[in-house]
């Protein structure tokens, strides 16, 4: 604070009379605009007290950057999401901001985004790249990653990780079609993609395990993320080149069960009578799909809401140990499987 700063100085900044000033100071009639440009000012200049309210006022502002890795297919999650970091209820006000890390995408322009904005903290979504993994953290910037790259447990740096339940969900279906008769169990999507599907493996080999069965490998459609899973010719090829017709599939979300079916149907299996499908997320897609899909559900707002805690938790201590949470789901049961 300044206290060498007189009300004629703010005056003659400004091009405005002293009494002008004086009036807009003491709270007395002024116009708005002209009130908002003089307590600018004097906030500007330390005006006795001015200058700390305006410290004060940055030092209450967040500024938070929701970076996807990629560009976002399900709007309906990442709209639901967003409502719920908007919403959230902090002592902070604060800015959010989006941005995609896109093919053409270089670090530098990331860089060059965060400086300029002077980002407070990343919420990352789809951050799956390793070298997007690395640059991210080499920035030191406090960041949430929700769900994660698997190499995220090997890391250390200034991030915490929110995840959705998956493994017991899973477990309890997988758990569910083995009690009804259905215990031949294939899953489809890319295991390492991230620790959420790896998670959805694990259930479902807990599921098998505990009736003594092993997973066959052979059984399995591991395939790569980047696998055109919506080419319904080509999901149709790799179900037909399993050795023998699966009960059911697992599938890694919505999206790849959604594909499921409708190669399933191509290759006239009745669903859920000869195969029963099962995915994750509940995207619209999964009410959406004939018939619509067993899958698992998160309240994608207090997903948001949690994250920017956990977030501005992770500001405010910045050297605090790495957090794993977890959100709890909830099983939604449809007719792809019987029930």
């Amino acid at each position: 604070m300044n206290k060498n700063i007189t009300i004629n100085m703010i005056a003659e900044e400004l091009g405005l009379s002293r009494n002008t000033v004086s009036k807009a100071l003491n709270n007395q009639h002024v116009s708005e605009s002209t009130k908002k440009l003089i307590i600018d000012k004097a906030e500007e200049l330390g005006y006795k007290g001015y200058g700390f309210y305006r410290e004060r006022k940055e030092l209450n502002t967040l500024k938070i950057l929701l970076l996807a890795g990629k560009p976002i297919y399900d709007l309906d999650f990442f709209i639901s999401f967003a409502r719920g970091v908007e919403r959230t209820d902090t002592k902070y006000n604060i800015e959010i901001f989006q941005y995609t890390f896109g093919t053409n995408t270089t670090f530098k322009q990331l860089g060059d985004y965060l400086d300029s904005l002077k980002i407070d903290g990343i919420i990352g979504i789809e951050l799956y790249s390793k070298d997007l993994l690395e640059y991210i953290l080499k920035t030191k910037i406090p960041t949430v990653f929700i769900d994660a790259s698997i190499d995220l447990k090997h890391k250390n740096g200034n991030f915490d990780v929110l995840l959705m339940e998956s493994r017991d969900s899973i477990y309890k279906l997988c758990n569910y079609l083995i009690a009804n008769g259905f215990n031949r169990l294939t899953f489809c999507g890319d295991r390492d993609h991230c620790i959420g599907f790896n998670e959805r493996f694990l259930g479902m080999r807990d599921s098998l395990s505990d009736i003594g069965h092993r997973i066959d490998m052979e059984q399995q459609l591991l395939l790569p993320d980047d696998s055109p899973f919506g080419d319904i010719s080509w999901m149709t090829k790799q179900i037909s080149a399993l050795k023998y017709k699966p009960q059911a599939f697992i599938c890694a979300n919505d999206s790849i069960a959604s594909s499921v079916i409708n190669a399933l149907k191509t290759l006239n299996y009745k669903i859920p009578h000869e195969v029963q499908v099962i995915g994750f997320d509940n995207t619209i897609e999964s009410t959406i799909s004939i018939p619509p899909i067993t899958t698992v559900n998160v309240d994608k707002e207090l997903l948001g809401q949690e994250a920017l805690y956990l977030l501005v938790d992770r500001i405010n201590r910045p050297n605090s140990a790495i957090k794993t949470i977890y959100i709890d789901t909830n099983i939604i049961f449809r007719q792809s499987t019987k029930k």
